[in-house]
């Protein structure tokens, strides 16, 4: 299933990709041995641009080769929707240093836009495409041909908005992206989810999960945990096409920071019981996966190359 889109990988391959602090990637990119990462997260507030961007370079000297995939939260300290600001040009400096350091790295990018944006009262859907808009118009002008836009939701039935309202329309998004988290979102059956990717089918879009871990389920049991949550994860994968991409959040939510979600996730590293990181590793041996590779290699197997 291709679509065409920017940095779409051709033919049913799916990028690997992981985050989302140095230390937790680290870790990953050891316990992967020959099937290291080829995305690596990072997160960027509007109104600390300079310190996100910072963050960005630093890490990618530490993991050349890596591609970075940027969750721009369009919210200042305190949660308040900044669209309608964004929009009318009040963030224009900020935009700028980080649209230059874009220009600056000079190798594929993907960013998550308000990433989880409908969360239910987290923006104006309104302002959102507006403000949408003015960051891609700004990105074109400034002739920024390494980024790829990534419209990501977190359709669950408890505590989010219709998606629809939100949509900057094709010529605005390369990218559909979806956050699942617990057991309950992955089971091929679980209808916000899927009416998302079906919405991403209609649209001619591939699919990013953004941003995953096996929250409530953790690895600590083994065999159980892996055929709780791992199994049906990849299934999900591999059942659904249009999927071609995914990160995944190497932490322990009991003693890593947590921003904010609770401890009961439980430890989701990999790396930390030897059932779940030899079936992982075993599940990333599948050809169908690209890891780690140089940026030609990169350019060769997907669309719209820089």
């Amino acid at each position: 299933m291709d679509y065409s889109q920017k940095f779409e990988p051709k033919g049913n391959r799916v990028l690997h990709g992981a985050g989302q602090s140095l230390d937790r990637f680290s870790s990953y990119w050891e316990a992967m041995g020959e099937y290291k990462p080829l995305i690596l997260m990072r997160y960027v507030m509007m109104t600390n641009v300079l310190r996100g961007i910072r963050k960005i370079k630093s890490e990618l000297k530490k993991f050349p080769n890596t591609i970075p995939q940027v969750g721009l939260k369009l919210l200042n300290e305190d949660q308040k929707d900044l669209t309608l600001e964004i929009s009318r040009g009040d963030y224009d400096s900020d935009l700028d240093l980080l649209i230059s350091a874009f220009k600056e790295l000079k190798k594929p990018i993907f960013l998550r836009i308000g990433y989880e944006f409908d969360k239910k009262g987290k923006y104006n859907p309104k302002n959102f495409v507006k403000a949408w808009k003015y960051i891609v118009d700004k990105l074109r002008v400034a002739k920024v041909d390494n980024v790829a836009t990534v419209w990501c939701a977190c359709p669950f039935n408890l505590g989010t908005d219709p998606v629809e309202p939100y949509y900057p329309g094709d010529n605005y998004v390369d990218w559909f992206g979806v956050d699942v988290f617990f057991a309950r979102h992955i089971t091929g059956k679980y209808k916000p989810v899927e009416d998302f990717l079906k919405l991403a089918i209609k649209h001619k879009k591939p699919v990013m999960i953004g941003e995953t871990t096996a929250a409530g389920t953790g690895v600590e049991k083994g065999k159980e945990s892996w055929d709780e949550w791992f199994k049906p994860f990849f299934k999900l994968i591999h059942d659904h096409k249009q999927i071609k991409a995914f990160c995944y959040i190497n932490w322990d939510w009991l003693k890593d920071k947590t921003w904010g979600s609770p401890g009961t996730w439980g430890n989701c590293r990999i790396e930390e019981n030897k059932v779940v990181k030899k079936n992982y590793i075993n599940e990333m041996s599948n050809e169908r996966y690209i890891h780690n590779i140089n940026l030609s290699d990169f350019n060769n197997i997907t669309d719209h190359a820089p």
